[in-house]
């Protein structure tokens, strides 16, 4: 039995339904953020090559800038989503929510592989883009933290973060096959198909996806420590959310520590689009770089995750800050000019690990600040508005930074995030490990 499934019990044996169904708890609560990643990944990939048919422009980095702010508009429905469905969370258990958030995904992706052109509808096209973006945001703004909790809550004490690793690891695995889809389509498809209708495949895929884990997800068990306060949940999610001012400072934690989502998206999302505008970098080239990169990422996440559970969570969330604070510049200066495939290579394996480093503690630790009545709604909504402010931002903030002063300036906004993260994770952030869920 893997390291994984061993985290979700005790060290005595259990039998083969015992362990499927833990597998499928695992699986239940990953899939999800699989499939919003995906979506999400897919989007920021290939916007490069639909830009112009949903937001034409004279200039195709105007096309671009369009198309990313669709992006960033769709995390927008993050905060709503968060506020809506993270105390439905917390009022009627984590497992209804899943299966809601993992429908709504799944339409919003439908949408935009089915939306029409400009050409054909004019300015209706970018407007269904953006109400599909909208829609697929308030999902995710629902889903990060309830599935964080529900696989948390299942967890053992002793390997907590590595059994709720399989999330974050979910994450790196979507980039890797969003990656990988894009660069297959990017690859084997004539320019011409490729940009009438061969990239609104991946989009389809995306749906597909979605309902199969709506069938994954039925039948999964309620979390332990949620069966435990239930009865005695009788609090409106109006009120779940007022009790949230008794967590300031848990909250301003969660808000800080996701604001270096920036460079989760800016080395695993955006970077292949960065080299190809900077450097000249087929796209090709750079999607099978980012492929090794986000591998990295997903072995570094469970090794660091297992690792935290017996040192701690703080020594990570330093470390990744830290590197982030001293070699942003360097490597992304690395891209400027005529990158080789070698060049990029190196750059994104190496931030790539960076974020691992972050990762693979930040949703035990979210879990391990707050109490069960209001551990969804103090994780999601903080996270939600964040990742609205921050996250969705990115690529377009690094595109035009890019435009106003080159790498420099794109370093000087991660090197700010990393300064204001180092200094709460010294001052405020506590040493959660080992703290009980219930």
């Amino acid at each position: 039995m893997s390291e994984s499934v061993r985290a979700y019990g005790d060290a005595t044996p259990v039998d083969a339904r015992a362990s499927s169904s833990r597998l499928k708890t695992i699986f239940g609560g990953s899939i999800g953020h699989f499939i919003e990643w995906y979506e999400w990944s897919i989007y920021g990939l290939l916007a490069g090559i639909f830009a112009v048919q949903m937001f034409p422009a004279d200039d195709p980095t105007a096309s671009l800038i369009a198309s990313f702010s669709a992006f960033a508009i769709g995390f927008a429905g993050r905060p709503i989503g968060a506020f809506v469905l993270s105390p439905l969370a917390d009022k009627y258990g984590r497992r209804t929510m899943l299966s809601a958030t993992i429908i709504m995904a799944g339409i919003g992706s439908l949408i935009i592989g089915l939306c029409p052109t400009y050409a054909q509808i004019g300015v209706a096209a970018p407007i269904i883009i953006v109400a599909a973006r909208l829609l697929q945001g308030f999902s995710s703004g629902g889903e990060f933290q309830i599935a964080i909790t529900f696989l948390n809550e299942h967890a053992s004490d002793r390997n907590r973060a590595l059994g709720a690793s399989p999330q974050m690891v979910s994450i790196g695995l979507s980039v890797l096959v969003a990656t990988a889809v894009a660069s297959l389509t990017t690859r084997f498809l004539p320019p011409d198909a490729l940009a009438s209708w061969g990239w609104r495949l991946p989009f389809l895929l995306g749906a597909l996806l979605s309902l199969y884990g709506l069938y994954m997800r039925r039948g999964i068990d309620e979390t332990p420590a949620f069966e435990k306060i239930k009865d005695k949940q009788k609090l409106s999610a109006a009120s779940i959310l007022a009790s949230l001012a008794k967590y300031p400072k848990e909250a301003f934690i969660v808000f800080v520590v996701q604001m270096n989502g920036v460079q989760y998206y800016l080395w695993l999302i955006f970077l292949p689009t960065y080299a190809n505008l900077v450097g000249g970098l087929d796209r090709a080239a750079g999607f099978a770089g980012n492929i090794a990169a986000t591998a990295a990422y997903c072995v570094g996440v469970p090794t660091f995750a297992y690792l935290s559970d017996r040192i701690g969570r703080k020594p990570f969330l330093i470390a990744a800050a830290v590197c982030f604070l001293v070699f942003t510049y360097p490597l992304l200066s690395m891209l400027v000019g005529n990158p080789s495939f070698g060049t990029f290579l190196f750059v994104a394996v190496v931030g790539a690990i960076f974020i691992s480093l972050n990762n693979s503690v930040i949703g035990t630790l979210f879990a391990e600040l707050f109490p069960t009545q209001v551990r969804t709604s103090g994780i999601g909504i903080p996270y939600a508005v964040c990742a609205a402010i921050f996250g969705g931002t990115a690529p377009l903030i690094a595109t035009w930074l890019q435009g106003l002063g080159g790498p420099l300036y794109i370093s000087i906004y991660v090197m700010i995030i990393c300064a204001i993260t180092l200094l709460t994770h010294i001052f405020l952030t506590p040493e959660t490990r080992g703290r009980s869920l219930d």
